[in-house]
């Protein structure tokens, strides 16, 4: 199999995302937002206080109004917007009901305004492709990392779809990765980090360059470590497998 490797900050880098994955993605983020919002309904007011362990500080609440405000940002650029404009009108209340429903009227708009662009149109993105392409991807996993985010939050099972969730892996090695070199907010692996999935047939993803250190788990799981939502500990119980070494390099921001 062929890896994935997100090069050098100077480097190529390459689009991999299968087209068995692309043609999933209108679906999924329509569901992903769809269900985002039935968790803010089942939340209540009360709800929109728990706090969200992966982003210290905010709760529910916060959240959802991030997510939200990214919608309408993405939308706004897939309209041929200036990325550095955020015109998305504030909820008018940050409760239950009415945070919910300016949720869903975020992400109405954003599905609306992919649909309509489709998958070509050109527009400013933060890595190739230049196009709409790159916002689907995008979208579908800032939605499904934030939804694994409040459904945790509220005790909620949080399961992760392993092909979504290995296109997810794949996308921090080719976006986010040499994003974070290109900000120096992380110089160069010393080393390669090998990401293999344990849960289904997909080629590795190598972050670095250097002698490899591999780590292999469930595809969700994986994604997960990436994002720093759970702990090298939580990873090896779900059924992950690498050395302190890896989780060293895991521990480094590899995302922003």
């Amino acid at each position: 199999m062929t890896p994935v490797r997100a090069w050098d900050v100077m480097g190529a880098m390459t689009f991999t995302t299968t087209a068995a994955v692309q043609n999933r993605w209108p679906e999924a983020l329509t569901a992903a937002t769809g269900e985002f919002a039935g968790v803010l309904g089942t939340a209540g007011t009360a709800g929109l206080a728990a706090p969200v362990a992966a982003c210290p500080g905010w709760t529910l609440r916060e959240l959802a109004g991030h997510l939200g405000e990214v919608h309408g940002w993405a939308a706004h650029i897939v309209d041929g917007g200036d990325p550095r404009d955020n015109p998305v009108e504030r909820p008018e209340s940050r409760d239950a009901p009415a945070l919910g429903t300016w949720y869903a009227r975020q992400a109405e708009n954003l599905l609306t305004a992919l649909t309509e662009a489709g998958a070509d149109r050109e527009c400013w993105t933060m890595a190739p492709p230049r196009t709409t392409q790159f916002w689907w991807r995008r979208q579908v996993h800032e939605t499904l990392v934030h939804l694994w985010d409040a459904r945790t939050a509220l005790d909620l099972p949080a399961p992760l779809d392993p092909q979504l969730a290995w296109d997810g892996v794949a996308e921090v090695a080719e976006v986010f990765y040499p994003r974070q070199l290109r900000r120096e907010r992380l110089r160069p692996l010393p080393q390669s980090l090998v990401l293999r999935p344990s849960d289904l047939r997909g080629d590795p993803v190598v972050l670095g360059e250097g002698d490899m250190i591999e780590v292999t788990g469930p595809a969700g799981v994986l994604l997960l470590l990436l994002w720093h939502r759970i702990s090298w500990a939580d990873a090896l119980r779900a059924g992950a497998q690498g050395t302190s070494r890896a989780a060293e390099l895991l521990a480094l921001p590899l995302v922003p």
